[in-house]
C-alpha cells in the first residue's frame, strides 16, 4: 500500500501497458487473473500485446484469442457503464479489431492459421454488438478509419483475406461461408444502415473481387446503390481510397456509370473530389481515356463547368513537377491546351482566373517555352497572384531564361502591365533581367525596370531595387 512513488490510479493502466509490451509472453501465459478486471485495465493489456506485436515481439495468440472471446461472452463487459472521460469499452473492442488485422495482414508476422476460426468467431461477434458511428460523410476516410465498426469491418477482410491465401488460393469463393453470409446479408441497407459498412466495400472493392468475383458481380448494385446517394456517396468515396487503381475496377465502374455520377457529385469531403480527379486523369494518362472522345471521363471533366474540378485537375498535374514520369509529360501540352480553350474565354470570372494562375504553375512541367505555350504563359500572368504563388513563378522563369529569353521577357512583362510586381526572391528577378540584358534583349529588360521604378509605393514593392542594373546596362 502506496508509498509516495506508487503509481495513482490514473497512471497504474499506462504503467500496467508498458510492462505487457516490455515482456508480452509473461502475461499471456495467464491471462486469467485479468478476466474480471474492470475495462480500463483489460485495455491496458490488449493495447499492450498490440505494441509488442507491432514491435516484432512473441506471444501466445491462442490464449490471447480465448481470453478476448471469454470477454466478448461476458454481459458484464457490454453493460459496464462508460468510465467517464472515456469509452473503454469501445477502445477495447477497437484493440480487438486491430489485434486481428495485425495479426493476418502480413504472412510473414501473422498468428497461427489454426486460430482463423476463433478470431472470426469474435469478429462476428463484435459486428453483432457494435453500434454504427454517426457522421456525415464530411471526411470519411478519417471517420471509417477511426470509428469502432469501421476498424471491425475492415478487420474482417483482413482476416479473410489471410483464410484465403491459406485455405483457398485457387477457389472462385475464397472467405468462408460465414463471413460470405455476414457480408451478404449486411446489402440490405434496412439490417445494415451503417457507412461504415458501405466505405468499407468500396475501399476493398479489389479485395472483394479476389476473395469472391462472383459475389461482387452479383450484388454490384448493391454495393454501390445508386439510387441512396448517401450510401453510393460512402461507398464511391471509400473505393476512390483504394491504395491503387484496378483497371478492372475503373472499366466496371465506368461502364456502370459510377464514375460519370460522380463528376456530378457535390462530394462533402475535398481530399474525394481529388481522388475522383485522379483517377479519372490516370485513366487518361493510361490510355483508358482520350480527349477526342466527347463520351470519355477525361473530355466530360476538362469540358465541365465546374471550376472545382478543373482546379483538381490543375493540382494533379501539378504535383508530378519533381518527378514526372514520361507517360505524364505527353500529356501535360494537350490537358493544358484543353484548359486554356475553356478557361480563356471564362477569364473574366475570378473562379477561373484562379485557375488560371494556379496554370502558371505547369512551367514547372515543361522543358521550353514554345509559342504556344508562351500565349498560355501570358494568359496565366495576368492573374498569378490571384492564387499561385508569383515567387515559384519568378523561379521558375529563372529557370528557363537562358534558354528562351525572349520568351520569358515577355511574360515577365505581362505580370507587370498588368499590376502583378513580385519582388521576391529579388536575386532571381535580378538574374533574369541580367540575361535578358547579356543575351541582347535591352528593351524588354529596360521595359522591366522602368515599370517597377514607376509602381510607386502602392505597389508594395522596393520600386529601385533593379536601378543599379539598369546603370550597369545603359553604357
Amino acid at each position: 500500500a502506496g508509498g509516495w512513488a506508487d503509481p495513482t490510479e490514473r497512471e497504474l493502466p499506462e504503467k500496467l501497458e508498458e510492462c505487457v509490451k516490455a515482456d508480452p509472453q509473461r502475461f499471456t501465459d495467464d491471462l486469467q487473473p485479468f478476466q474480471g478486471v474492470r475495462n480500463r485495465y483489460q485495455h491496458s493489456i490488449l493495447s499492450g500485446l498490440l505494441d509488442a506485436w507491432r514491435d516484432k515481439r512473441e506471444f501466445d495468440w491462442e490464449a490471447l484469442l480465448e481470453f478476448i472471446h471469454r470477454i466478448l461472452l461476458s454481459n458484464r463487459f457490454w453493460i459496464e457503464h462508460s468510465e467517464e472521460p472515456f469509452n473503454y469499452r469501445n477502445w477495447i473492442i477497437s484493440t480487438i479489431a486491430d489485434l486481428v488485422s495485425e495479426g493476418t495482414r502480413d504472412d510473414k508476422h501473422a498468428f497461427d492459421a489454426q486460430l482463423l476460426p476463433i478470431a472470426e468467431k469474435i469478429l462476428l461477434v463484435l459486428v453483432k454488438k457494435v453500434e454504427p458511428s454517426v457522421f456525415a460523410l464530411e471526411d470519411p476516410y478519417s471517420d471509417v478509419l477511426d470509428s469502432v465498426r469501421g476498424k471491425v469491418f475492415s478487420a474482417m477482410v483482413t482476416y479473410a483475406l489471410r483464410y484465403a491465401r491459406i485455405n483457398n488460393p485457387g477457389q472462385s469463393s475464397r472467405w468462408t461461408q460465414a463471413t460470405r453470409v455476414d457480408f451478404t446479408k449486411r446489402l440490405d441497407r434496412n439490417v445494415e444502415f451503417s457507412f461504415e459498412f458501405s466505405f468499407t466495400l468500396g475501399n476493398y472493392l479489389p479485395n472483394l473481387l479476389y476473395l469472391d468475383e462472383e459475389w461482387v458481380d452479383d450484388n454490384i448494385d448493391r454495393i454501390f446503390p445508386q439510387r441512396d446517394e448517401s450510401h453510393w456517396e460512402a461507398a464511391f468515396s471509400g473505393y476512390l481510397f483504394c491504395p491503387r487503381i484496378s483497371e478492372y475496377c475503373y472499366s466496371l465502374l465506368k461502364k456502370r456509370g459510377d464514375y460519370q455520377k460522380a463528376l456530378n457529385t457535390d462530394f462533402k469531403d475535398s481530399k474525394v473530389l481529388g481522388k475522383l480527379i485522379e483517377h479519372v486523369c490516370i485513366g487518361w494518362i493510361e490510355d483508358r481515356e482520350t480527349l477526342d472522345d466527347k463520351t470519355s471521363l477525361i473530355y466530360q471533366l476538362v469540358n465541365s463547368d465546374n471550376p472545382k474540378l478543373l482546379s483538381e485537375v490543375v493540382d494533379f498535374f501539378w504535383r508530378q513537377r519533381n518527378n514526372t514520369p514520361d507517360k505524364v509529360k505527353l500529356k501535360v501540352k494537350p490537358a493544358w491546351r484543353a484548359l486554356i480553350e475553356v478557361l480563356d474565354p471564362n477569364s473574366s470570372e475570378i473562379e477561373y482566373q484562379e485557375i488560371l494562375s494556379s496554370l502558371s504553375g505547369w512551367l514547372e512541367l515543361t522543358h521550353k517555352i514554345d509559342e504556344e505555350i508562351l500565349e498560355w504563359l501570358k494568359l496565366s500572368a495576368k492573374h498569378v497572384e490571384r492564387g499561385f504563388d508569383s515567387a515559384c513563378f519568378v523561379e521558375a522563369l529563372r529557370k528557363h531564361v537562358s534558354q528562351t529569353p525572349k520568351e520569358v521577357g515577355l511574360i515577365y512583362l505581362e505580370m507587370l502591365n498588368n499590376k502583378v510586381y513580385p519582388d521576391y526572391p529579388p536575386t532571381d528577378i535580378q538574374e533574369i533581367v541580367r540575361i535578358l540584358y547579356n543575351q541582347g534583349h535591352k528593351e524588354e529588360a529596360d521595359e522591366i525596370c522602368n515599370l517597377y521604378a514607376a509602381a510607386g509605393p502602392g505597389a508594395k514593392v522596393v520600386s529601385d531595387f533593379l536601378r543599379p542594373l539598369w546603370e550597369e546596362y545603359q553604357n
